[in-house]
């Protein structure tokens, strides 16, 4: 079954007097519990493609639909509660809250959800076991090394349990060892949990442990295998 479903997509934007077109009709299916990554040069419309699939963004043409839903029609506080309940996101630099404990980080997405704070607290206590770090959860990101506060940052994107975590180049920052772990954290995530992750990345390590590779140049998909049922 599709989780995401692109059809004829399209995204400009205006640059001063210039009109920028960063994707040109792009048709895109993923299934559910894919472990996927967008690949393709530094303009080639990586960013912009993730942010329409996070539904951040609105596309200029064509449609975008998550789990059924035509993302296009929702009004902005219907796309916002569809996104907080269907994704997590990763970032290159963790975009964690500084003062705010790696228990206070996970808990954080849970209690904008209404949770009440001791529900929330029980589910990121499990979510932090899992990634590693029950012995650091009262520590604040600057204890933490950068493969820790990646940790966190995958924590929190699935505490929410989501359909669909988007990570944004997730190892940019890691070393060899390090961006190994994790990959092989994430990939052990999308198997127990049977989320689907989406990757834009142009980390070799990280390509080798994919089940797809789309391929996006000049803001077109130049190459997207089928995915594996």
């Amino acid at each position: 079954m599709s989780l995401i479903e692109l059809n004829g997509v399209e995204k400009s934007y205006q640059m001063g007097e210039m009109l920028v077109q960063a994707l040109k009709g792009v048709d895109l299916s993923i299934r559910e519990q894919e472990f996927m990554a967008v690949v393709g040069p530094s303009g080639s419309g990586k960013s912009t493609l993730l942010n329409l699939i996070g539904t951040i963004d609105e596309p200029t043409a064509g449609s975008v639909s998550l789990k059924g839903q035509d993302v296009n029609k929702l009004k902005d506080n219907e796309r916002t509660e569809l996104r907080n309940r269907t994704i997590g996101f990763v970032f290159q630099r963790f975009n964690l809250v500084p003062v705010l404990t790696a228990l206070e980080n996970v808990s954080l997405p849970l209690e904008l959800q209404g949770i009440k704070a001791a529900e929330a607290r029980k589910r990121a206590l499990a979510a932090l076991e899992e990634v590693g770090l029950a012995a650091q959860v009262r520590h604040r990101p600057d204890q933490l090394s950068g493969g820790q506060q990646q940790r966190v940052a995958i924590a929190r994107a699935l505490v929410t349990n989501p359909s669909l975590v988007i990570a944004d180049e997730p190892t940019a920052n890691l070393d060899s060892d390090t961006s190994q772990k994790i990959i092989e954290l994430m990939r052990n995530l999308n198997t127990r949990h049977k989320t689907t992750f989406i990757f834009s990345t142009h980390d070799q390590r990280l390509l080798g442990h994919v089940d797809r590779l789309v391929h996006l140049q000049d803001g077109r998909i130049i190459s997207a295998p089928g995915a594996h049922s």
